[in-house]
């Protein structure tokens, strides 16, 4: 997997939290958090999607982790 380099702004007790929360490994630490960021947005909107259309809740997790990581 190709990874690239950004550079973030954030306040200093939010970083200084997670480097603890890192257990020496930010960028892994990082990754985790857009991971899990981007699965909470993507079950949000097949929620949504779900509650118009009246999709089956139960394929939630499922139809978001297939979206994300294209599996």
């Amino acid at each position: 997997m190709a990874t690239s380099q950004l550079t973030v702004t954030v306040p200093d007790e939010l970083l200084e939290a997670a480097r603890e929360a890192a257990e020496g490994n930010l960028s892994a630490f990082v990754a985790r958090a857009i991971r899990s960021q981007l699965m909470r947005d993507a079950m949000t909107m097949y929620a949504e999607d779900s509650a118009r259309v009246g999709d089956d809740l139960d394929d939630l997790y499922s139809a978001a982790e297939d979206d994300l990581c294209g599996s």
